[in-house]
């Protein structure tokens, strides 16, 4: 990826959750409100409520948190659902992707290390490639 200039370092970078994912999820926890209220077995009606309920709550962690990611040339500011954390770049040591093989599965996340504090982010949350978004972070700093 090319660097950026001078000029493009006064960018602001933003990273949020496809809205696609996000709008699936949604019609995800409507269907699992009609299954609950159209079943009869009541084992079904739980884990379709749990469902629903772990699906709802995607839905407001990407709408309440969003963007997930601000980065800026002064720092990085990070919306979780728990905590809002802004970190300028003389705190930030590294960013970088992290690829891991589990079960056969292949995940890629988003790590920026920031001495005491670890934040990693995965594909859904920042709605891009961990690999091109830790590019385009990186570009950013002014250091």
């Amino acid at each position: 990826m090319d660097e950026l200039t001078p000029a493009d370092r006064s960018t602001r970078l933003t990273f949020r959750p496809d809205r696609r994912l996000t709008g699936l999820a949604g019609f995800g926890v409507l269907v699992a409100l009609v299954l609950v209220l159209v079943t009869g077995d009541p084992a079904g009606r739980l884990i379709y409520g749990l469902a629903g309920v772990a699906l709802l709550g995607y839905v407001l962690g990407d709408l309440l948190c969003s963007p997930r990611l601000v980065v800026d040339r002064d720092g990085l500011v990070i919306n979780a659902p728990l905590s809002r954390v802004r970190l300028p770049w003389a705190a930030v040591y590294d960013v970088h992707e992290d690829t891991r093989v589990r079960l056969g599965l292949r995940a890629t996340t988003l790590e920026i290390d920031a001495n005491e504090t670890l934040v990693v982010l995965s594909r859904r949350a920042i709605g891009a490639d961990p690999s091109e978004a830790a590019q385009l972070i990186r570009a950013v700093d002014p250091r």
